[in-house]
């Protein structure tokens, strides 16, 4: 049976997903704190890990890499809330093999470690066309323009989200970088910033 390792800050992720998993895969341990993982991993047989992106003391692609150092063959799949092609394809090069939002269901997450143990690449279906996209060449990504069309029209983060089906984090982590690339702080300032770049409808 394939066994698992779950690695999530939240520990209540961590045992949803060990209770849609169990009764499939052998779930060998799940862990909050991404170094006492690393410490039984490094000890103990494990097939694949199931981590989360943003976590304390290392983030998820860290960790598997550090798991990596001793056990190059382990697997891994990262589950997150977190929307970005970006963060996909940092996920692929460093050699996971899966990519999964946590709105998956239990079907296609089974599915993915069935995949991924039979040596293919598992990536949510909403990110395969996107990954096939060429890289974007304007400061904003599409995504980030998609966003920011939405908060010159007043929309809240949940109206937002709502509406690009992505959760309320991911949209406050566009907002951020979409201050940041206009280099201001508040709203008035980035729909200035849109306006006079014709960044927007």
């Amino acid at each position: 049976m394939i066994r698992l390792v779950i690695v999530d800050d939240h520990l209540i992720v961590s045992e949803g997903v060990q209770q849609l998993l169990s009764s499939e895969f052998s779930v060998a341990g799940i862990f909050d704190v991404p170094q006492k993982a690393l410490e039984f991993v490094r000890s103990h047989p494990v097939d694949m890990l199931v981590v989360d992106y943003k976590m304390p003391q290392m983030n998820g692609i860290e960790f598997f890499l550090k798991c990596r150092e001793s056990k190059p063959e382990i697997r891994g799949i990262m589950l997150s809330m977190v929307d970005e092609v970006g963060l996909v394809k940092r996920c692929l090069k460093a050699g996971f093999q899966g990519f999964l939002l946590k709105n998956v269901d239990k079907s296609e997450l089974s599915t993915a470690i069935r995949k991924i143990m039979q040596g293919h690449t598992y990536v949510s279906a909403e990110f395969t066309h996107r990954l096939l996209e060429p890289e974007e060449s304007g400061l904003f990504t599409e995504r980030e323009r998609q966003v920011l069309r939405l908060i010159v029209k007043e929309k809240t983060n949940r109206q937002i989200a709502d509406e690009l089906n992505i959760s309320e984090r991911t949209v406050e982590t566009y907002r951020k970088n979409l201050f940041r690339k206009a280099n201001t702080n508040n709203v008035v300032g980035l729909v200035k910033f849109a306006i006079s770049g014709n960044l927007i409808d």
